[in-house]
């Protein structure tokens, strides 16, 4: 009797873990665009933080929604994202994943050009980087 409360215990936690599975596959995208903005930088600022000490900006900016201001050094396709690099020093600058489908079809990411944009940072690899991000103009 016992035993087979045990193998039903063990099968109930198992449908639990799949259905849990399934939810957090398919569950649609999330950008930034409805969580709170922590800090507005530009992206000279942003990018000096981390270059000066990245361990201090790790703890200051990683997991943190921010909205970086800064010029578009470039925009390069990437599948289903865009990825639009700011313009910070000549070393590097901000780099921004935005998904194809949050874009508006108005917008225009043309080199040069000023844009505030919106995301989750994630970190320092050559180039500051956003993730989840959108377009605030």
């Amino acid at each position: 009797m016992q035993r087979k409360f045990i193998f039903f215990g063990i099968g109930f936690l198992l449908l639990c873990l799949a259905v849990w599975g399934i939810y957090k596959v398919l569950k649609p995208h999330q950008n930034a665009a409805s969580e709170q903005t922590e800090a507005t930088i530009s992206a000279r600022e942003l990018y000096g933080d981390f270059q000066k000490a990245e361990n201090q900006a790790n703890q200051k900016w990683v997991g943190k929604v921010i909205e970086v201001t800064g010029r578009i050094a470039s925009v390069a396709d990437a599948g289903n994202y865009v990825s639009v690099n700011l313009r910070a020093t000549s070393e590097g600058g901000i780099n921004c994943s935005i998904l194809k489908k949050d874009l508006n079809p108005g917008d225009k990411l043309l080199i040069g050009d000023s844009i505030d944009i919106k995301g989750k940072c994630t970190g320092f690899l050559m180039d500051v980087n956003l993730v989840d991000c959108i377009v605030k103009k």
